[in-house]
């Protein structure tokens, strides 16, 4: 018996290793697919309107509907860098601020009413403008549409709202990792004051009027610079009728301007890392300069990009994932554009400790497919899925007609996506070798990772010379202070002085520096301690009836705590603590700082303070510029003033420092009131103040 059941056993054994040895093929892989039927577009009747406008026509009588869209050139690229912002301030305003026939909320009424839509947004190159309504309405609509293109209000409280939703986005633009490492890969690759990469500050925000709107208006917004398609449940000639009878009297007044695209600078190879301890990955980004879309290359480039990085099949995700176990998820993409060199980026998500091991096994992939010639079947896989997406880009009219405007409004072929179906169909593994070693150029390959730099299992040093990006969200845009050494050598006896009158020998022996009190703010008093290690840690514990929370940072480290919890403190609040901590005891590490040539100060002139002389100094601290006023007579640090952002833009907020008392030989003020815009908006009260009480380093760690 036993004999007889090992002789299975080995049978079985056997058997098995024959399939592997033979690996048949599934029932699968013996299916065959009859070739993808050509693209049909549809019907499209092009004419002009008297004025020059463009317009695509495209009957579909499957719904009783009607669609128009317009795109205008100019975006981006046609806003000076002076008035950064107005692209995208005007591509919301254009639909939500009305028109001059009709007032912005009640365009909203109507529109609601018999369920119709008309929008507008900002690209890099041009204003989009589109709607839809009902066969019935279309009359109606299609006025309306034209007076958003002829006749915009841009009405004041939309252009404040407008405003305040743009500096929402610029405060919480380093939420997520992964568009902040592509938004600085952009800014390398194109510069970082190009229209391709350049972002929004606050400052940019506050310096946008309704005037420049109206003027970009009527710069860019003309007959010949217009393109439109309708499509819907019309008659040709009716739409013609009807788009003459509301857009043909709009004419184009004097010289056609003329838009220049930037100039692309070389590609140089960088390493880049941005430290942000809010995250427990490692986002990891790497970039070349890509392609147009009617680059010859195209087809061959979107392929091996695939191969690359395109999916679960492809070789970076075996590797990094499957293989390696380093991260849920690594890939590369293609980002072409219509009108300049597009992206190719390469990316992934990993522990701090596998930062390095993720980042080596990435390069690994990029040099191997360049060296060596792609298998067959890495080649069928990536074109399939290619050709079976593809035709999903235009299973419907709207797709069809909105690709077909945006064809012509960059001068390609009504026919492009024919030409880019065929393309692919014929790319060789020869092609994706050939196009690899021309545009996967390590050499010049531009490297981002951010995350917890402190816990990388290497140094991102390795792979050359780490430029630091600096991530933090300016408040006030700062004014580097022009070499004025006798300024610099007054703001150091004013702020000696300073010393001097608050307690030098204390001042000088400060190692630690402990308060009790409270914060009133909107009528209620809240308790708070503080906790300040020279130099470089401070931590403010709040008490909400039993709980404490507390917020730390420990050098680089910005950490909340609320009993066994803890978490990565937000950037934006880890930026108002760190304020909060140069200022803390009336200013005592800003003095420091100052004193050892960490901060730059300078004189500025002599004035007044709550009617008493004063001296101003200012200073350049990282977050924003401050301008510290002190009493002429007593030396003592009155207040500071500073602007901070709001969402109703830019406030004037002064600090202000009253009945100074002296605490173990430092005169330390007891009372604090902080002005928003002239007006009270908080204040606190210390009652209790300790130094040099053997504040621990692990305090500011749990």
């Amino acid at each position: 018996m036993a004999k007889k059941l090992l002789c299975i056993i080995l049978l079985v054994i056997s058997a098995f290793t024959l399939m592997a040895q033979e690996k048949p093929k599934r029932v699968v892989d013996n299916l065959v697919f009859p070739k993808l039927n050509d693209i049909a577009p549809p019907p499209v009747t092009e004419f002009n309107l008297s004025n020059g406008i463009v317009v695509m026509v495209v009957e579909d009588h499957d719904f009783p509907t009607v669609n128009i869209r317009a795109m205008v050139k100019g975006g981006k690229v046609a806003e000076l860098l002076e008035k950064n912002g107005l692209s995208d301030l005007f591509g919301e305003v254009l639909r939500s601020g009305g028109t001059k026939n009709m007032k912005s909320d009640d365009i909203d009424k109507y529109l609601d009413r018999i369920g119709a839509s008309i929008e507008s947004y900002s690209e890099e190159s041009a204003i989009i403008l589109y709607g839809d309504c009902l066969k019935e309405n279309a009359d109606e609509v299609l006025k309306l549409f034209a007076d958003f293109l002829t006749s915009p209000a841009f009405e004041d409280e939309k252009i404040e709202l407008s405003k305040t939703q743009l500096r929402s986005m610029i405060s919480r633009r380093n939420d997520e990792p992964m568009k902040v490492v592509t938004r600085e890969i952009n800014k390398i690759l194109y510069g970082k004051d190009s229209p391709y990469a350049r972002q929004i500050e606050y400052w940019d925000v506050d310096n946008l009027k309704k005037e420049d709107l109206i003027d970009y208006h009527k710069k860019y917004f003309r007959p010949d610079m217009t393109y439109i398609a309708v499509w819907g449940d019309f008659s040709t000639s009716d739409i013609k009728d009807k788009l003459e009878k509301y857009l043909g009297g709009w004419k184009s007044e004097g010289a056609k301007p003329e838009i220049v695209l930037p100039s692309i600078p070389e590609q140089k190879y960088s390493v880049n890392q941005i430290e942000k301890n809010d995250v427990e990955q490692t986002s990891i980004f790497m970039g070349n300069l890509g392609l147009r879309y009617d680059d010859p290359d195209y087809a061959a480039t979107y392929i091996m990009s695939e191969i690359l990085g395109g999916g679960f099949s492809s070789r970076l995700f075996k590797k990094v994932r499957t293989e390696m176990g380093l991260a849920y998820g690594a890939g590369s993409f293609m980002s072409p554009e219509f009108d300049r060199k597009g992206m190719f980026y390469f990316y992934t998500s990993t522990k701090p400790s596998t930062t390095s091991k993720a980042l080596s096994a990435m390069l690994d992939e990029i040099k191997k497919i360049r060296e060596a010639p792609v298998t067959d079947n890495e080649l069928k896989i990536a074109k399939e899925g290619f050709l079976n997406r593809f035709a999903f880009q235009f299973d419907s009219t709207d797709k069809l007609v909105n690709r077909m405007l945006t064809y012509k409004f960059y001068n390609y072929p009504t026919d492009f996506n024919k030409k880019i179906r065929d393309a692919v169909e014929k790319v060789t593994k020869e092609d994706v070798q050939r196009v690899a070693q021309r545009y996967l150029l390590p050499e010049k390959l531009t490297i981002v990772a951010l995350g917890k730099v402190k816990e990388f299992d290497e140094p991102l040093s390795k792979y050359g010379t780490v430029n630091i990006i600096d991530i933090t969200i300016p408040k006030g845009k700062k004014v580097e202070m022009a070499v004025n050494p006798e300024a610099e050598k007054k703001a150091l006896e004013i702020i000696k002085k300073a010393v001097k009158a608050i307690g030098e020998p204390a001042f000088n022996s400060l190692k630690d520096f402990y308060s009790d009190g409270k914060l009133i703010n909107d009528g209620q008093e809240i308790p708070y301690k503080s906790y300040l290690l020279f130099p470089d840690k401070y931590a403010v514990e709040f008490l909400f009836g039993e709980e404490i929370l507390k917020l730390a940072i420990d050098g680089s480290s910005a950490m909340m705590f609320q009993g066994i919890q803890k978490a990565p403190m937000p950037e934006s609040e880890a930026a108002d603590i760190r304020q909060a901590m140069l200022t803390e005891g009336g200013g005592l590490l800003l003095f420091k700082e100052i004193l050892e040539g960490k901060l730059k100060a300078q004189y500025v002139k002599e004035g007044t303070f709550a009617g008493n002389p004063a001296e101003l100094v200012a200073v350049q601290t990282k977050e924003l510029p401050l301008l510290l006023f002190f009493d002429k007579k007593s030396g003592l640090l009155q207040a500071i003033r500073s602007e901070d952002m709001g969402e109703k833009g830019k406030e004037d907020v002064v600090e202000i420092y009253k009945n100074f008392k002296d605490f173990q030989g430092l005169k330390i003020p007891q009372d604090i009131v902080i002005n928003t815009n002239n007006e009270p908006k908080a204040s606190s009260k210390i009652w209790k103040v300790k130094i040099n009480s053997g504040i621990s380093p692990d305090f500011f760690k749990k």
